[in-house]
């Protein structure tokens, strides 16, 4: 479905699809397969849990300063966002960069980390000690100038090169989640496409040991019936609960029953979402419509976000329901992980 007029070249409001995914209409689904212990405790090997579906804190994580900042200088400046990259009322883009840029650029990205700086520094030193011991001269020097200059190179003139120019590793694929239509659409490691409807994933998190710190947590959307997965956030943090807001926000971004989240990117697109727009027409919102495009960044940055971030991580997660438990008939025993702490929903 385009976004676009083909007259007059203007975003068109939205039109819901009969598959569009709403809370209290999630179809009733074919059972998983049986897995006994063994399978689920190597399949699930990197999962801590899995989240429940179709309950709300309604506490959004993309209000980020610097969501806020780029939102509002693109309002003053007239830019436009790199190609297919506008999260939008009818999708939610990803996978904008093919597998091959994302694992190339992986490698400068280590460079210009200062974690992997260090751990770069230390084998340069050691390596030195073993010079020393084996042939008994220091010959690092050349080795700690040539990581100190890739950090260098990468960290300030590749990535301003990447900043400037990285639209042109991107390109629309078609991929990202469709509130319209309630289909999820990625790019599998074969580099082909992926297509299902939202409501055949379950959302687990995950972890990963990590060279930049203890572990990073991931907020996967885990294919029930195929396996395939998908990344839909990251964090190195030791909690989990801004990926608990991730999963809270996805899902009201496409649950057509809700409006839009209400953060800086899809705010001049309300009006054209009918659900947003009855909402907010009933007063509903609370807020002007230039809330974002408004809003002092300073006081938001000191005052306003910390307090809203302290809001997600006291919020008692663990008493959401699960509603999706009614639609798939052996889901906690199918599934990896059960979602233990989540109530059924009833």
């Amino acid at each position: 479905m385009s976004s676009t007029d083909p007259h007059t070249g203007r975003l068109k409001a939205s039109t819901y699809a009969p598959g569009a995914y709403c809370r209290d209409a999630i179809p009733q689904q074919q059972a998983l397969e049986t897995r006994d212990g063994f399978t689920r405790a190597v399949g699930g090997t990197d999962y801590l849990e899995r989240l429940p579906w179709g309950d709300y804190a309604y506490l959004d994580i993309h209000v980020r300063p610097n969501y806020l900042s780029n939102y509002q200088e693109r309002l003053a400046s007239g830019k436009r966002y790199m190609a297919g990259g506008a999260w939008t009322h009818h999708q939610k883009p990803k996978d904008l960069m093919k597998m091959r840029w994302r694992l190339l650029l992986a490698i400068p990205g280590a460079f210009a980390d200062y974690g992997m700086l260090k751990l770069f520094l230390a084998c340069a030193l050691l390596a030195d000690i073993a010079s020393h011991i084996k042939f008994g001269t220091f010959n690092g020097t050349y080795l700690v100038a040539i990581v100190f200059g890739l950090h260098l190179f990468c960290r300030y003139p590749l990535t301003w090169l990447v900043g400037r120019y990285g639209h042109l590793l991107t390109k629309d694929r078609g991929c990202g989640f469709f509130r319209t239509t309630g289909i999820v659409k990625f790019r599998t490691w074969k580099e082909e496409t992926f297509e299902a409807p939202f409501v055949e994933f379950d959302p687990y998190i995950s972890f990963h040991v990590s060279p930049k710190g203890p572990v990073t947590h991931k907020l996967e959307l885990y294919h029930r019936y195929t396996g395939w997965s998908t990344v839909v956030a990251s964090t190195g943090h030791l909690t989990t609960t801004e990926l608990y807001a991730h999963w809270d926000e996805l899902q009201r971004y496409m649950d057509v029953s809700q409006p839009l989240p209400d953060v800086p990117t899809l705010e001049p697109y309300r009006h054209l979402d009918p659900t947003t727009a009855e909402y907010d027409a009933a007063g509903k919102r609370g807020r002007p419509a230039d809330y974002w495009a408004t809003m002092d960044i300073e006081w938001w940055e000191k005052e306003g976000y910390p307090a809203h971030m302290e809001k997600i991580r006291n919020f008692p997660w663990k008493t959401l329901k699960d509603r999706m438990a009614q639609s798939v008939p052996n889901l906690n025993d199918g599934s990896y992980i059960p979602a233990v702490g989540y109530q059924t929903f009833l």
